[in-house]
């Protein structure tokens, strides 16, 4: 992220810090709603930073967070959110990149590392490590089970039914047991790759995520 945010998250971290407990809770299932809305972090950090002043000034009337902000938090959230210029489709895909590229750089580090094990446990092998289909498609259930992760987490902030987390909680276990047993499963060599080349990719990777979180809001 720009330097431009990062200070910004630092005083609004600061800031925070003014309120009671109830109301940072308050305020942290409205940060973890805005960081689903289609706007960039710069704006949702001077959202948080409006938001968390009006508490901050509430409380010190003895108002509560409900009496300041109202009975709705997401649509609070949402009128306000409503006034801003959202992304771009181009500052999306930017976006939707930035946030997938650790994932796959953390899959890659763990294929390494697991494909190195197995090297070492066989003297008579060569670094060159087979890719399986397996690996492929267990690798595209986790980073789809990680977004649907946290499209729930900011989508339904204000949910407090059990039943509710219950559910998807059950749905999203499915989702990564599967991933699982995919990659174990389906042995389908598709190539192999060297074992320190898929250190560098892993590398690689980490790095254009780094680029591209230094250029985007």
């Amino acid at each position: 992220m720009s330097r431009r945010v990062k200070e910004m998250l630092k005083e609004n971290n600061e800031l925070q810090e003014q309120l009671s407990d109830d109301g940072k809770k308050v305020l942290t299932d409205i940060v973890v709603y805005l960081r689903g809305v289609p706007v960039s972090m710069y704006e949702q950090e001077r959202v948080r930073r409006d938001i968390t002043q009006m508490l901050i000034d509430g409380e010190k009337r003895g108002s509560s967070a409900r009496e300041v902000i109202g009975e709705d938090y997401r649509e609070f959230c949402d009128n306000i959110v409503g006034e801003i210029p959202h992304m771009t489709w181009k500052e999306k895909m930017f976006v939707s990149v930035r946030d997938t590229l650790p994932a796959v750089a953390v899959l890659l580090v763990i294929w390494c590392f697991g494909r190195l094990l197995e090297v070492l446990t066989d003297v008579l092998s060569t670094f060159n490590c087979p890719v399986t289909l397996g690996n492929v498609l267990g690798g595209i259930l986790l980073l789809a089970g990680s977004e649907g992760l946290i499209t729930l987490l900011t989508r339904y902030s204000f949910e407090s039914s059990r039943t509710f987390n219950v559910k998807w909680g059950a749905v999203l276990a499915v989702v990564f047991i599967a991933a699982v047993c995919v990659n174990y499963l389906i042995t389908y060599k598709l190539f192999s790759i060297h074992i320190g080349l898929g250190v560098v990719l892993a590398l690689a990777v980490y790095g254009a995520y780094r680029l591209i979180d230094d250029r985007i809001d």
